[in-house]
């Protein structure tokens, strides 16, 4: 009977030692250089994975094993930007697009099933910019055009049938709002009603970083708020509101969250299995012109239900660009069998 005990102890204990905790990766840039950096999702364990030519954009391929990201390849060339994969350590980093007369790839993600990465493109053509939408088939690094829009952010739906994304804003012609389309580029429509080109000192309202909930059912986004005003002969964009939301799709409707409006967001994504947020901020003198070296943007977590703020970083550089993924991904687990033990360890307690 002691035999099968501390047989049964060893199994308890070897599952606690190989069990990750959830993390968060996440670019950042400190002492002036920016870089890729990885952390546990109550801020601990903090750790550098690639500072290499400004990494940024970094994110989880859906088994953990690998993060995509975009930088730069040559140094003296600071316009250029390609997409490139890594281990989820850091370790062999790979260039993934190339192409002479791309002025910049970014903003890349995975498709649910892994073998894809999207990714948005701007070309340049004389002085000319033509965007599109791509995705690079990871088995063969086939590149396919799937839409010729200008977009930020563009992301999968959890069932690959649906592309979330915002549109580029344009100063006194269009606000940034989030859309929605097929996942082969057709059928592109704003998810929320537009708003319309204000007249100078009216508020301009614009919405971005569009991030889809594990069951597909909302999109987590951010909204600023800001009013042109002439200041001494120039038209300033004076700042009125920083704004965190979740659009429910069910009720086709969406609930703001309980954030200060002065929290200036550089970065949100869900964590936590959707019951909480991770985002940067940084406190903003709202109505007054945004002037002067960048305050720190430090990460903070915030609790759905209890609408609790947690700081997780606190230096006096710059975090955004969020990606969280669970610790059940990053478990040490015999591909193909069930996580049942270890999720009713976690769930009596027992962690």
């Amino acid at each position: 009977m002691r035999f099968w005990m501390s047989i049964s102890l060893c199994f308890v204990l070897l599952l606690f030692s190989t069990a990750a905790s959830a993390k968060i990766a996440f670019y950042s840039k400190r002492d002036g250089i920016g870089g890729i950096y990885v952390m546990d999702d109550d801020g601990s364990n903090i750790k550098l994975l690639t500072d290499t030519l400004n990494p940024r954009s970094p994110r989880w391929s859906p088994n953990g094993k690998q993060i995509v990201f975009s930088r730069l390849k040559d140094p003296k060339n600071t316009e250029q930007w390609y997409i490139f994969l890594m281990n989820a350590d850091g370790s062999n980093v790979r260039q993934l697009t190339a192409n002479a007369d791309t002025y910049r790839d970014a903003h890349p993600s995975f498709s649910p099933d892994g073998k894809s990465i999207i990714f948005k493109r701007l070309k340049r053509k004389e002085n000319e910019y033509i965007p599109s939408v791509c995705v690079m088939n990871l088995a063969n690094s086939r590149i396919k055009k799937i839409s010729d829009l200008g977009v930020n952010h563009p992301e999968w739906s959890p069932d690959g049938k649906k592309i979330a994304f915002s549109n580029v804003s344009t100063i006194g012609k269009s606000a940034a709002n989030l859309w929605i389309m097929a996942a082969d580029g057709g059928n592109p429509r704003e998810l929320l009603p537009p708003e319309p080109p204000p007249p100078i000192g009216q508020l301009i309202i614009d919405r971005f970083k569009p991030k889809w909930s594990m069951d597909g059912k909302k999109i987590l986004y951010t909204e600023y708020r800001q009013k042109p005003a002439e200041i001494d002969g120039v038209v300033r964009l004076l700042p009125q509101g920083y704004y965190y939301y979740i659009y429910d799709f069910t009720r086709r409707q969406s609930r703001r969250l309980n954030i200060p409006k002065d929290y200036r967001s550089a970065g949100i994504n869900w964590m936590d299995n959707d019951k909480s947020i991770v985002f940067s901020a940084a406190k903003t003198k709202l109505n007054e012109p945004i002037q002067g070296p960048s305050p720190p943007f430090n990460t903070y977590k915030y609790h759905i239900a209890t609408t609790k703020i947690t700081r997780l970083t606190e230096h006096p550089g710059v975090d955004y660009a969020f990606d969280w993924i669970s610790d059940d991904v990053l478990s040490v687990t015999p591909h193909g069998k069930k996580k049942v033990t270890w999720g009713i360890l976690k769930q009596s307690g027992s962690k």
